[in-house]
């Protein structure tokens, strides 16, 4: 008779062979583990891309207390300024850009089929600083707006800490939410997300061509603009967007008659005219001020500045 050795009975020479056997069983448990959880998690019927862009972190604190409600979604970690990407082909169906409530700068994102994500915290600020500016070419992405269709990997936005976030680290509160409103808890998805951004190359491609031609000055200190612009795919009207110091001010469609674009081969209604744009509350265009038009894609993929300038000082 003899005692059985017992696990704290292990012998040098035995110890080493047995503990990567343990880390390994224990590994591919957890992994295990994972995996029920992420197949048991409640998710859209395809595989999402991650919103935000570059190195990021989070954790899973859907339903943590907040106040006196609970959290519905997770918070994303990252660098202010950071991309933000389209989880799925889709419409922007809401936005929000302003200071003075909880959400800060948000946008709403829905697919075809109704599933919608809530993009919220979007930056507020001038590169390098907390000054709560809120240029809106700093919250959105050029050409996003009401009514634009994205693609997935298209840059939407830019991460921050507007609204409540202020006092934390800048973050994207990022809301999965299923036809109907129900929210889930995106915890699954993110973890499942397919890493993708659209390429430069993709977004020239799906960019419209064009042109801003003439920024005049109006006698009351608005400014006049015109110009074409034709989408990359289709020969409908594109919309045009006029931004004033990096802020979006009027949006109107490139469809007036301009039989100098024929030789293109693209049909002629592709003009457009800003008869008075000025500053963001009104007024005259502000002294120094940059003046772009931005032209939207038909189907999503990329928006394109078609032309800038500066107003007299």
């Amino acid at each position: 008779m003899y005692d059985e050795p017992s696990i704290h009975d292990v012998t040098a020479e035995e110890a080493p062979r047995r503990r990567p056997r343990s880390r390994r069983a224990a590994a591919v448990a957890a992994l295990a583990a994972a995996a029920l959880f992420i197949a048991a998690c409640e998710k859209p019927p395809y595989q999402i891309v991650f919103p935000v862009a570059g190195t990021s972190n989070y954790s899973d604190t859907f339903g943590a207390p907040r106040g006196s409600s609970t959290h519905e979604g997770q918070d994303i970690f990252g660098a202010k300024g950071q991309p933000l990407i389209a989880a799925a082909d889709g419409t922007i169906t809401w936005m929000r850009w302003g200071t003075g409530v909880r959400s800060g700068n948000l946008l709403q994102l829905t697919d075809d089929t109704g599933w919608y994500y809530y993009y919220i915290h979007l930056n507020n600020d001038t590169p390098g600083t907390d000054d709560g500016a809120n240029r809106y070419d700093q919250a959105f992405a050029d050409g996003i707006s009401i009514g634009q269709r994205v693609k997935a990997g298209e840059v939407i936005g830019y991460l921050g800490d507007s609204g409540d976030a202020e006092l934390t680290t800048p973050h994207l509160h990022f809301e999965i939410h299923k036809p109907g409103g129900a929210v889930i808890n995106p915890y699954g998805a993110l973890l499942e997300a397919r890493r993708f951004e659209r390429t430069p190359e993709q977004r020239v491609a799906a960019s419209p061509a064009g042109a801003a031609e003439a920024f005049v000055l109006n006698p009351d200190g608005t400014v006049r603009i015109t110009g074409w612009a034709i989408d990359a795919v289709r020969n409908d009207p594109v919309r045009v967007s006029a931004y004033i110091g990096g802020n979006l001010i009027a949006t109107s469609t490139a469809g007036f008659e301009r039989t100098d674009l024929a030789p293109r081969g693209r049909g002629t209604r592709h003009g457009y005219t800003f008869a008075s744009v000025g500053a963001r509350g009104g007024g005259p265009v502000p002294k120094g001020a940059e003046m772009c038009v931005v032209a939207h894609s038909i189907e999503g993929g990329g928006s394109a500045r078609i032309g800038c300038s500066t107003a007299p000082k």
